[in-house]
């Protein structure tokens, strides 16, 4: 995540971002509903932060889903620093399939 803050009077407002790498799922003929990210969203906004932009990417593997948020006051500034978002929502840093090939940094 990056994060930008600006300080006016006694509040504390700033943005950050939250980048989520949702992977192709395997061909199916009716569409589906993605729970994990749905319930990470839901998360964070129940934490105080307000989503300003949501931006998408595709790739030949899947989709970078970017959220801007904001924080909007000391209370979810300080929060932030306290949530972690792979132990709350049990996420890895990287994924497990082994269709997605990552290039490797050593090349």
């Amino acid at each position: 995540m990056s994060i930008r803050a600006v300080k006016s009077g006694n509040k504390t407002k700033g943005t950050k971002t939250f980048t989520y790498f949702l992977p192709n799922p395997p061909q199916r003929k009716n569409g589906y509903r993605e729970k994990e990210f749905d319930k990470i969203m839901q998360g964070i906004l129940e934490s105080g932060f307000e989503l300003v932009d949501l931006q998408t990417q595709g790739t030949e593997n899947g989709v970078f889903i970017i959220a801007l948020l904001k924080f909007p006051n000391k209370k979810v500034a300080a929060l932030d620093a306290a949530l972690d978002l792979h132990e709350r929502f049990k996420l890895q840093d990287s994924h497990n399939s082994p269709d997605i090939e990552l290039d490797d940094e050593d090349a």
